[in-house]
């Protein structure tokens, strides 16, 4: 099980995008494989990097070990790669099709040095990929190697089908539970570059024992780059198919037995050559908002609002002794549900409960001081079960520095009759006459020693009425900072 489910889904086509470019007969041990292309690969964009490892026995290759993560910079015209105006894959900084990284166990020095080359942070990105292929090698292959020892690699490679078939029967058996039927679910996201809105549908088709996730009415894909690839959304999918049912299954191939997801070419969900998508997790929490929420309908199961888009920031310091990329992911208000509420600042189901960085590591890395970092009061959806609140996180920098990220411009919306959520605001130099507000994605905003920035994340959604709140739970979120009082007394009807 992978850290995250959408690389999961990813992880395949990885592989399947280094046969197009390498031959296995060309490979041997000690080799690693280096790629970020979205469309030669699994990689839903450039900066999440996959070093991919062939496993052999005796000159025969029998697996592969691959680590997938995201790196902090790729080039291109902002720091970490975050360029809001990208409108194809080729403003979005350096992409690498599958190339050799290691042979015998070394870095192949041309391809490290083109690498380091087009990097703001090179001594970190060649860190970090050569971590990826050490525990490729030092775990998964020498692991690989112990089980054949005991076993022998047929007992390995049978184990690899079985695997498989075992979480195909899982899941069936728990599908087969729920009622045959066509559910549908649609959201819209609004595209940067134009202002209008995209439409992102999924209609579930099941019967028997299987189930279709079906995203081809989902409307074409943005100008920005905000673009998700498939295999992504099918991890994510496939996920939420076992966190609804027995979140005990394995998340394997065996799940393309029974969860099947289709898509349009040329949509949002599969956007064509050379659609950018560097800043796809702004549609991945819509994303992953359909989905659980067409899939609680075809189960029966209660309700699900849909979740805030994470907020992100990418800070670029130039004029410090050396080249400094700040790169934070904050993860905002999850959704409420029919049976309990959402919670703030922690990752989504996707992500299996990511938490955001800690104020003093990035003191201590980077020339910033953090002088505000609180929960948002009322930016939570309003609901008998209550979107989690947004949260405030305000920097002062200490050197000269460019500013990118920001979220979604659009609402985590409420389902049964909750309310929507606050959406997400990046603000410079907030509390000044020259304060500037930005909904959606920024880039290269530039700073000065002193200046302030923040950042507002965003709320999830409310689930059914807020009149049916219980009184003690507004009278707690108001003692937790949660719920103004004005708010407690406007939207609840209680004076606290």
């Amino acid at each position: 099980r992978g850290s995250h489910p959408g690389h999961m889904g990813g992880l395949p086509a990885c592989v399947h995008g280094l046969f197009d470019f390498h031959a296995p007969a060309d490979m041997r041990e000690g080799d690693a494989y280096l790629a970020s292309h979205p469309y030669h690969s699994g990689c839903p964009h450039a900066n999440d990097m996959v070093v991919m490892t062939p496993v052999f026995w005796k000159g025969d290759l029998v697996a592969f070990a691959a680590s997938i993560g995201h790196t902090p910079d790729i080039g291109g015209v902002a720091a970490g790669s975050r360029n809001a105006t990208a409108r194809d894959l080729f403003g979005e900084g350096l992409q690498i099709p599958p190339v050799r990284y290691m042979r015998d166990y070394r870095l192949e020095q041309d391809t490290a040095t083109f690498v380091r080359a087009n990097s703001r942070v090179p001594e970190m990105m060649i860190g970090d990929l050569t971590a990826k292929a050490g525990v490729c090698h030092t775990i998964g292959e020498a692991r690989l190697h112990d089980l054949i020892r005991t076993y022998g690699p047929n007992a390995l490679l049978q184990q690899f089908e079985q695997a498989g078939e075992r979480t195909a029967h899982r899941i069936r058996e728990q599908l087969s539970a729920w009622p045959d039927g066509v559910c549908e679910v649609e959201a819209m996201v609004d595209d940067p570059s134009t202002g209008e809105p995209i439409r992102m549908h999924v209609a579930s088709i099941k019967e028997g024992q299987c189930i279709v996730l079906d995203f081809t009415g989902t409307g074409d894909q943005a100008t920005a780059p905000i673009n998700l690839r498939p295999h992504f959304v099918e991890g994510l999918a496939r996920n939420m198919a076992i966190r609804l049912t027995d979140r005990h299954i394995p998340l394997n191939h065996g799940m393309t037995e029974a969860v099947e997801c289709r898509f349009r070419r040329g949509s949002l969900l599969d956007p064509a050559f050379p659609g950018p998508v560097g800043f796809y997790s702004k549609t991945l929490a819509l994303a992953e908002s359909v989905i659980g929420a067409v899939l609680a309908k075809a189960s029966g199961k209660p309700a699900l609002a849909h979740i805030a888009t994470q907020s992100s920031i990418v800070v670029g310091y130039t004029g410090a002794k050396r080249q400094y990329v700040q790169y934070e992911l904050m993860y905002a208000g999850a959704p409420g549900w029919e049976g309990g509420d959402g919670f703030s600042g922690v990752g989504s189901r996707a992500s299996y409960g990511a938490k955001f960085t800690s104020v003093e590591v990035i003191e201590s890395e980077f020339p910033v001081d953090m002088t505000r970092f609180e929960v948002l009061p009322d930016s939570g959806g309003d609901g008998a079960y209550r979107g989690g609140p947004g949260y405030v996180r305000e920097y002062r920098v200490r050197a000269p520095s460019r500013l990118s990220g920001g979220a979604s411009k659009r609402e985590a919306a409420g389902v049964e009759g909750g309310g929507d959520g606050r959406n997400a605001w990046v603000v410079v130099h907030p509390g000044e006459e020259r304060e500037q507000r930005y909904p959606g994605i920024v880039s290269n905003i530039g700073l000065e020693p002193g200046d302030v920035f923040r950042i507002e994340t965003g709320g999830g959604g409310g689930v059914l009425p807020a009149a049916d709140r219980d009184s003690a739970r507004v009278r707690a979120d108001v003692e937790d900072g949660i719920l103004s009082p004005a708010k407690a007394r406007d939207t609840y009807g209680l004076d606290v």
